[in-house]
């Protein structure tokens, strides 16, 4: 069951992407979601990426109601939704990451299910299972309740004033909205010693020896993988790109007369074959190229991604081993492979290099005496921030940390040491 629905983009002429929750087994689109995404987020403009988010949530509560035999629309004519069991259980569920979600279910659809509780669950539970962060969790959650309530209000809006179900369904709704909220996580801002930290100087010497092109520690095969992989961190640690910013990179963005490259938005870009376009997040931009990025990117353009036919039927300026633009799920392999080589780097994605270019950025703020609102207001130009938007200040507040970590060790190094004589 698990493998069952698939989010789906369709592309129009236009090049605007919208995405579907398929049913793989009849290969049509889920009624329900597909009308709540057009009309409280594609009618209102939101990004494909968003959409496509809300349905991911959508497809783990489907899953959900067809492992646990729920059947809103029989259950709504009573004036029912969920059950407080059923509530824990679907939080629970929301942390899992979605191949854990599948195989689970799978393995739990093979013997029927009646109403489960709260004890029984919990009775039931493993433990030690993978989790998502807090925050995935809680965005899973706030979308299925959106969509509860959406269904409930339909239902709602379709009776009479005085049918028996119409003050039953709205109690219960309250009541689910409240059940689904006390059950949001809410560790986001709280819990700061498992944020996600930036490589340090000795991990980053590291990362550059493997990388390196003709380095025996190097994890990918290939000239044209290795070369381009190398240039792709250089990216990352250099200029703090996010994934869809660098992907969606064309060559003509890229000034060699003044080294700089223009981070621009292109949402729903007719010219980019990529069912899934990578997106940029952030305010169109110019960043400026040192001269050996610059001399690095312009040889990649020249030497290498120019052997492959199918390149030059596209502007992408990063691309797949064939030709082809390279795609998130690619960008994402090129990763997992450097991880899995390497463990001794542990985890390194390319949001952790972000991550690290920002560190490297504080310590260079620290060296030149920037005071913290330059430093803040720099540090969004350079990423594409707003300036009143507060992001700047969470990587101000990550090195004050490291910094308030430094003064401790400092002032325990500095404590005198009792004299044996006197013990």
């Amino acid at each position: 069951m698990g493998e069952s629905y698939a989010v789906k983009n369709i592309v129009f002429e236009s090049g605007e992407r919208f995405p579907l929750l398929v049913d793989r087994r009849t290969g049509m689109p889920l009624f329900d979601p597909t009308v709540f995404t057009l009309t409280e987020f594609r009618a209102r403009n939101r990004a494909s990426a968003t959409i496509e988010q809300v349905l991911r949530a959508l497809k783990v509560f489907v899953l959900f109601c067809e492992a646990h035999q729920i059947d809103l629309t029989s259950r709504m004519l009573d004036g029912q939704l969920l059950g407080l069991g059923e509530l824990d259980a679907l939080a629970k569920l929301c942390r899992l990451p979605m191949s854990e979600i599948e195989s689970r279910i799978d393995a739990d659809t093979t013997q029927p299910r009646a109403v489960i509780s709260l004890e029984s669950y919990r009775a039931k539970a493993r433990a030690g299972l993978p989790e998502v962060d807090v925050d995935s969790a809680g965005v899973r959650m706030r979308y299925i309740r959106q969509f509860i309530g959406w269904l409930a209000d339909r239902r709602i809006l379709s009776l009479s004033a005085r049918h028996p179900s119409r003050a039953a369904l709205l109690q219960t709704k309250e009541i689910v909205e409240s059940g689904l909220n006390a059950r949001i996580p809410t560790g986001k801002g709280r819990n700061k010693v498992s944020g996600r930290k930036a490589l340090d100087e000795a991990a980053q010497g590291l990362l550059w020896r493997i990388i390196d092109v003709d380095s025996p520690e190097n994890p990918w095969e290939g000239r044209h993988a290795r070369v381009r992989n190398e240039l792709i961190v250089r990216w990352f640690m250099g200029l703090g790109v996010r994934r869809g910013e660098l992907l969606g990179v064309k060559v003509s963005d890229v000034n060699f007369r003044s080294n700089e490259v223009f981070i621009a938005r292109r949402a729903d870009d007719p010219s980019d074959p990529r069912a899934n376009q990578p997106n940029t997040k952030t305010a169109d931009r110019v960043l400026p190229l040192s001269d050996d990025l610059a001399r690095r990117t312009r040889h990649y353009i020249l030497e290498e991604r120019r052997r492959y036919p199918a390149a030059r039927k596209h502007a992408f300026l990063f691309v797949a081993n064939g030709g082809a633009p390279l795609s998130l799920r690619g960008l994402n392999k090129i990763f997992s492979v450097l991880s899995a080589k390497h463990p001794e780097l542990l985890s390194v994605f390319p949001h952790l290099l972000r991550h690290t270019n920002n560190f490297n950025f504080s310590k260079l703020a620290d060296e030149q005496g920037m005071d913290r609102e330059k430093e803040k207001k720099t540090r969004s130009q350079l990423m594409g921030w707003s300036e009143t938007s507060g992001t700047a200040e969470k990587y101000t507040r990550r090195e004050i940390e490291r910094k308030a970590r430094d003064a401790s060790l400092e002032l325990q190094n500095k404590m005198t040491k009792p004299n044996d004589e006197n013990t």
